[in-house]
């Protein structure tokens, strides 16, 4: 009888993660989203924003990319005007694609912060300790270069570590609880993010979001402020 338990249970367990492993979908996928941006700091306008992001999973690797865009003219006037580029490949030590080694390339313009072009450059390791349908967490760890090419003040470069960890909760089944926070820091400049957002499901792709991204930079370009805030509402198409 015992036996028959240890076999019973045994079954059950094997079975039990075959159907999480078919949970994991190849292939393609992705989120736009555009909408309306509430922005203080070096920028206070309000304004349009637009993002899309793509990811693209295999087996023993996965490729994402993201761009984001906020731009805004009043009477011909510039107001407002960031754009981030973000490229990272990764790629899983193991079938059940836990730990991770990435390489990553991050670029951001933003015209009000006198930024033209700031660029990060990153390899890493990563884990995933949740990555379910109704849970992820994702942490991860790397060092790099950063270059900045500021529009008026002097440029700089130095090396960087990098630290980030994202949160998902699915509060039930369309309400969804978004969290991510990245540190960069370096000798000459350190940088933090976080993106907190809740996202309402209106139907099978579509989506509301309501979010808020704070980002703080230590050593700002000479007159420019050391914070920023962005408050968002936006409609999302899951694909």
């Amino acid at each position: 009888m015992k036996f028959k338990k240890i076999v019973m249970a045994t079954a059950i367990i094997m079975s039990s993660s075959a159907a999480m492993a078919d949970e994991v979908k190849t292939g393609l996928s992705g989120a736009g989203e555009a909408g309306y941006s509430n922005t203080t700091g070096n920028t206070v306008s309000e304004s349009l924003f637009a993002g899309i992001k793509l990811d693209y999973l295999q087996a023993d690797y996965k490729v994402k990319g993201l761009i984001e865009a906020n731009n805004k003219k009043e009477s011909g006037v510039q107001t407002a005007e960031r754009y981030v580029g973000d490229f990272q490949a990764d790629v899983f030590f193991s079938d059940n694609q836990k730990m991770y080694g990435f390489g990553q390339a991050r670029w951001e313009n933003d015209r009000f912060a006198d930024i033209d072009l700031s660029s990060y450059y990153f390899g890493g390791v990563g884990y995933n300790y949740f990555n379910q349908k109704n849970i992820v967490l994702t942490v991860e760890a790397g060092l790099g270069y950063q270059n900045v090419n500021y529009m008026t003040a002097k440029d700089f470069d130095q090396g960087v570590s990098k630290l980030y960890a994202n949160f998902e909760y699915a509060i039930n089944a369309n309400v969804r609880f978004l969290q991510d926070v990245t540190e960069y820091y370096g000798s000459e400049q350190a940088k933090f993010e976080s993106n907190t957002g809740v996202k309402v499901k209106l139907a099978d792709s579509l989506s509301m979001k309501a979010s808020y991204k704070y980002r703080h930079n230590s050593d700002p370009a000479a007159g420019k402020k050391n914070e920023d805030t962005e408050t968002l509402l936006s409609v999302m198409y899951d694909f």
